[in-house]
Parts: C-alpha cells; structure tokens; sequence
C-alpha cells in the first residue's frame, strides 16, 4: 500500500508525542512493505505566496515532502491573527502533487499548517483519508482545551479564546520558527536556554486569567475565533475516518461534529517492549513516582495538594520521585531530577510501586501510563487521563474522579499480577500497525 501521512516533521527539528507517533508508525509501515511518505509544513517565503511542494532527502527510508508556504504552525502557543490561518491555498498545487504521488490513503495527524484545499483536493480524486485525535488543534486554537486552571467545557462561545490566546506568538516570529535556520539552530545550546525562558515565561502568563484580559474582549475579536473554529471543524467534516486514541478524545470531538466514520482505538510506539516483572511491595514506604511537568494542565500542583493532606494525616508512610524543574519543596519528595532518558526508564519502575497521572486537561492518551505498565507498575489516573481506558479494565479504582487518592485501600500487589496476567495490556507497534491497517482497508 502507497501511504502519504501529514504531520509537522521529521526528528530533531519536530519531536513530542505526535511526531514520535506518526515516526514510528511510518517506520513500521516501511518495515512490512509499505512505501510511506511524509508531508510536511515547511518554510513560509516572504515574497512568493503560493504553495510549492518540494522533494526532499529521504528519511531513514521514508520519502519527505515539504510544503513551501503553508498556513502558519502555532505548536501550543495560540493564535493571533486568525486571518491568516484560514487563508485560502492553491488547489490545483495539491492536486497535481496527489495525481503524481498517487497515494492510496492519506493518514493526517495534524491540522496546523494544512490549507483545506488539500482535503478537498484527495475528495475530489477518491483519496481515502484518516485523521488520529493527537491533541484538540482546530476545536481550541491552544490546542489543550485548558483555560483559567481548568478544563474549558465553556468557551462562552469562544469569548474565553480571546483571552487565552493574548500571548501567542506573532506570525514574523512564527515565520522564523518554520525557517531552515530555526531548523539547524534549534537544538544548540544558546536557543534550548531561550527556548526554556520563553516556555517559563510562558505557562505562568497563560495560566492565570488576568482582569485586564477580560476587559479586552470584545465581539469581533469573539466572532473571529468563531470562525477560526468552523474552519477546522468543516476540514474534519471531510475526513473519512476519524481515528480516537481514546473515549476521552472521542467525547470531546463529538462535542463539535460527527465524523462520517470513526473508532476508538489505543495508541503505542516502538519503544513500547513487555518489561513486565513480578514486583515486591514489602517495604513500609510507599514509593510514587511522577514523570509529568511542573504545569497545573498536568495536575502537578493538584498532586501535591493532595499528596500534603495524605502528609498531615499519616506522615512518612510515601516518598514522592518527580522529574521536572520545580522550586516546590516538601518533605516527601525523596528524588527530584529534571528529565530523564529513556534509557533510564527500567531503573525508574524499578523503584516505583505506583505511578499517578493527576492530569487536569482532557489528556488525549498519555504514554507514560503504558510505559509504566509494561514494566508492571501500577497506575493511578484521573477519569481526564485518554489511557484511563487501558487502566480502568486493569481495576477501576485506579481511576480517579473526584479529589482524593484512594493509597490506603490499593492493593498493589493485586494489581500487579491483573497487569502481568493480562494478555492485552502490551500492545506492540506491530498490532497497532495491523489495526491502522484494517482502518485503511475498510
């Protein structure tokens, strides 16, 4: 089968839980026989604004293709100029590009960057078309769906948009994002430390709403984000398949539209291998690690509400490991690193007895809660968490609703030997490649 996916790149200029994704999917595609391309946002020109798509040097086996000027690629940062991300492309450029490819299905991961030309333009040709739930990019221009330390189930009718998206970047500096430049300089050390002041900077701007903010919005500035909204939702309209990595994703997309045909279907990578051990909880310290950023959408500053009240009432009965740069202190927390490799992560669960992901926002998956499990290791989630649905078949009390962690009643040792009894718990990147399969064929 020909396979053309969209997504934002290639490693090391694109990396996070889509690309790596997408990467490994398309690398285990080529591994069974398949010829898989990527196409790609590339560079925005400043004197020609018409779409180009280019050839370029294949990557580990997988062809590239780079859109010259496509619409704009915010990442997380929000939307400014709502104009410009709607702007119409020039159709008959990815027609000809599809007629020439000639791809049998064309598997989308993302919509930032992409005109709706080209959706219509695989339309036109008979092009079947997947789209994978990877965050809420086109619902929410912020792409979390997170707004004033909670989960925005009310955007008022995207009055709230306009609020959250007063810090996004300007589209002079998102042009330099998406330059060849930016690409050979992003991961030297002068830009990751500027890069990481700016995203500092970032979340404690855009965490707390402002008076100042509320008194800003106004209705057109309401109404253009309206727009931005039944832009995106009118492209996934034309997707044929929709593919869920979770219930959670699910609930959310139908809140917006019905896809013509869809499925719930969890997600895995490569490095997904069955690590699976038979652990000993016979210590009197309960051992939690937290493998998150120190970010409230991620339910950091919620766990360690938490975890202090569990402190008052029985203290030094658990040790907190966390990974992240923060400046919170507590007596519990025994192991504080920023970051880790993932090399590192046999000897992180081999000292874990319960991994929790106290996420707030709508987490579309969440991969940790898989590596964790195939090492074994109990998980903990809240009911916002998309991999609560692996979990919750393991024991639904691992499933948090509400505020409390119920650590006193766990039985971990249980729980271990329901994960290493289960025979599908591991789902390997080779039967997920099968199951996307299936999804082409139908």
């Amino acid at each position: 089968m020909k396979i053309l996916h969209y997504a934002l790149g290639f490693p090391p200029y694109r990396t996070g839980g889509l690309t790596k994704y997408c990467i490994d999917l398309m690398l285990t595609q080529a591994e069974q026989g398949h010829e898989v391309a990527l196409l790609w946002p590339g560079r925005i020109t400043i004197v020609k604004k018409k779409p180009e798509i280019h050839k370029g040097r294949n990557w580990n086996g997988i062809e590239s293709f780079e859109i010259i000027n496509p619409l704009p690629v915010p990442l997380d940062e929000g939307i400014l100029d709502v104009d410009a991300y709607i702007k119409k492309g020039d159709e008959t450029v990815y027609s000809k590009f599809l007629q020439d490819y000639s791809p049998d299905v064309i598997h989308i991961h993302t919509l930032m960057g992409l005109h709706k030309e080209f959706i219509h333009a695989a339309n036109e040709l008979g092009i079947r078309t997947v789209f994978t739930t990877h965050d809420y990019f086109g619902l929410c221009p912020k792409v979390t769906l997170f707004h004033n330390g909670k989960p925005c189930d009310n955007d008022h009718n995207c009055m709230d948009c306009v609020k959250c998206n007063q810090s996004a970047l300007s589209l002079k500096k998102i042009v330099v994002l998406q330059s060849p430049v930016y690409r050979k300089l992003k991961n030297t050390r002068v830009v990751k430390l500027l890069r990481s002041r700016h995203r500092k900077n970032f979340f404690e701007e855009t965490e707390t709403e402002t008076a100042a903010s509320a008194e800003n919005t106004n209705v057109a500035q309401n109404q253009n984000y309206e727009k931005l909204r039944e832009y995106y939702v009118s492209m996934l309209k034309m997707i044929d398949f929709i593919h869920f990595n979770s219930s959670v994703t699910e609930m959310i997309y139908n809140r917006y539209f019905h896809p013509k045909n869809s499925a719930v279907i969890s997600i895995t990578h490569r490095d997904i291998k069955d690590h699976r051990k038979r652990k000993n909880f016979d210590h009197d310290v309960l051992r939690i690690t937290y493998l998150g950023p120190a970010k409230p959408f991620k339910g950091f500053q919620f766990l360690i509400g938490v975890l202090d009240d569990i402190w008052r009432e029985t203290p030094g009965k658990f040790e907190l490991h966390i990974y992240t740069n923060t400046n919170v202190e507590r007596e519990y927390i025994t192991h504080k690193q920023e970051g880790y490799p993932y090399s590192q992560l046999e000897e992180i669960f081999d000292n874990t007895d319960l991994l929790i992901a106290p996420s707030q926002w709508y987490e579309t998956f969440g991969f940790t809660v898989l590596e964790a499990l195939s090492y074994g290791v109990p998980v903990m989630v809240t009911d916002s968490v998309g991999a609560k649905d692996i979990v919750c078949n393991i024991s639904p009390e691992l499933v948090l609703s509400g505020d409390k962690f119920g650590l006193k009643k766990l039985d971990l040792r249980s729980i271990n030997r329901k994960i290493m009894n289960s025979e599908t718990i591991i789902k390997t990147e080779l039967a997920h490649e099968r199951e996307i399969l299936e999804v082409y064929e139908k």
